[in-house]
């Protein structure tokens, strides 16, 4: 009885497990506005979202008048070389973090309808740099809004907020379901090189819908333009990247638990015989 109520509790724990580390990272990095901001200024020096940024601005330019569609693809590459080699200038990705901050007051105000982010900070930027070398002068409206989600995006995210709150309750079913699998072992060494084998098995799984599962739902959803597909992917490029720093420290403390648990188990064995 004592192993069956062993088991189940590391059944349990191993399941909280893998619900809790992405709630506890989506809590740290998305549900709150400055983690957020924090977390995506660095895809402001990614190549393919500046020339996709690049494009969207110059083909908006030609949409309102503003540009002769002859010079959209001159502008389009100018604007990109601007943003590749200002990236290091005071203010670039300052410019940056305010349509991030946009996108996330965006995301979770009362607001109904498509996600939209206002990109008009980046854009003045970049066309201020720019100017010089066109026949033409480039006019930022000052609300340039990009939509960069779909209204059902944004019904999804509406849990987002709870993630700390559900984060924090799956951590203590880890930890009581863990300590439970522990003291209700038969042999307490074996339960910890269990819990090792646990954590690893979280870190594998979380990993795989990280890194396989989402990119594949982002590549499925469709939006009605080229940034905000690319803005979408790079996020979630990223977020699997960021997720992997604390999926590799899981994996080393599940294989220390291992290596542990076997040696203890090696010891008190000897012990007894």
């Amino acid at each position: 009885m004592r192993s069956f109520s062993s088991l189940v509790a590391w059944l349990l724990t191993v399941l909280a497990g893998i619900v809790t580390v992405p709630l506890l990272w989506v809590s740290s990095h998305v549900a709150q506005e400055d983690g957020y901001v924090e977390f995506s200024s660095q895809l402001a020096m990614d190549d393919e979202l500046q020339v996709a940024f690049a494009d969207y601005l110059a083909d908006d330019f030609v949409q309102r008048g503003v540009l002769p569609r002859r010079l959209e693809d001159v502008a389009a590459s100018a604007l990109a070389a601007v943003a590749r080699t200002t990236t290091n200038q005071p203010g670039f990705v300052e410019a940056w973090e305010q349509t991030q901050r946009s996108l996330h007051r965006s995301a979770f105000s009362d607001a109904s309808g498509p996600l939209t982010v206002d990109v008009s900070p980046m854009a003045q930027f970049v066309t201020d740099r720019v100017d010089k070398d066109l026949p033409v002068s480039l006019r930022v409206p000052q609300d340039l809004t990009v939509s960069i989600g779909s209204a059902s995006d944004r019904d999804r995210l509406q849990a987002v907020p709870q993630s700390t709150t559900f984060g924090l309750l799956g951590l203590l079913v880890v930890i009581v379901a863990g300590v439970t699998s522990l003291l209700s072992a038969r042999s307490r060494p074996l339960a910890v090189a269990a819990l090792g084998v646990g954590a690893l098995v979280v870190a594998g799984v979380v990993r795989f819908a990280s890194s396989e599962i989402a990119p594949r739902l982002v590549d499925e959803a469709k939006d009605e333009n080229a940034f905000a597909r690319t803005v979408q992917r790079l996020l979630v490029d990223r977020a699997s990247d960021s997720l992997a720093g604390w999926l590799e420290w899981i994996a080393i403390g599940g294989a220390v638990a291992i290596v542990v648990g076997l040696v203890a188990r090696l010891a008190t064995g000897r012990r007894a015989s």
